[in-house]
């Protein structure tokens, strides 16, 4: 059973783009998020985890929507207008794994 989906919809991303993002998602869900994973998993034993990737390039910047489902909670993050693809991804996956360590 796989536990963790990633589903991602890109805007104006071109393949090289789209290969460093899912590269940074990876990353972050293997090093940032790693500890917020295993809470998740520790209390629900058939839970599954759905990580949705919405981002598009636009002249200003990148603008995106990240959202962390499970067990029927839903924490998103949305923002506009960051010129670096990479602080765009890292603080999404910090903001979910300060949030989800919380609880």
């Amino acid at each position: 059973m796989q536990r963790l989906n990633v589903v991602y919809k890109l805007e104006n991303v071109n393949e090289v783009m789209e290969e460093e993002l899912k590269d940074l998602v990876e990353n972050n869900l293997e090093v940032k998020m790693s500890s917020s994973l295993k809470k998740i998993y520790s209390k629900w034993d058939d839970v599954k985890v759905l990580i949705r990737v919405n981002v598009s390039k636009e002249k200003e910047g990148y603008n995106g929507n990240f959202k962390l489902e499970y067990d029927g909670k839903i924490f998103e993050y949305d923002r506009e207008w960051f010129e670096i693809l990479a602080d765009l991804v890292n603080h999404a996956f910090e903001n979910f794994k300060q949030r989800v360590l919380a609880k």
